[in-house]
C-alpha cells in the first residue's frame, strides 16, 4: 500500500471527494483539517494530473520527517 499526502484546495466538498476517490480505489485514510491536508492510501500510483480539481499538490509519504 502506497501512502500519499495531498494539499486540499479551498472549499472542497469532502463527501464528494470521498465518493470520487472510492470509485478510483483510493482510501481517504485521514483528514488534517487544521492544515488542509488529507492522507490517501492506494495500491496503484496516483498521478497529480488526475486530481487537479481537488488538490494543490500530491506527494508520496516518506519516512524522513524531522523536527
Amino acid at each position: 500500500m502506497i501512502t500519499y499526502l495531498a494539499v486540499l484546495k479551498k472549499d472542497i466538498n469532502l463527501k464528494k471527494l470521498e465518493v470520487f476517490l472510492k470509485n478510483k480505489g483510493i482510501k481517504l485514510a485521514a483528514h488534517y483539517k487544521t492544515i488542509g491536508v488529507v492522507k490517501l492510501e492506494s495500491n496503484i500510483s496516483i498521478l497529480e494530473s488526475e486530481f487537479q480539481e481537488y488538490f494543490i499538490s500530491i506527494e508520496e509519504e516518506k519516512d524522513n520527517l524531522t523536527i
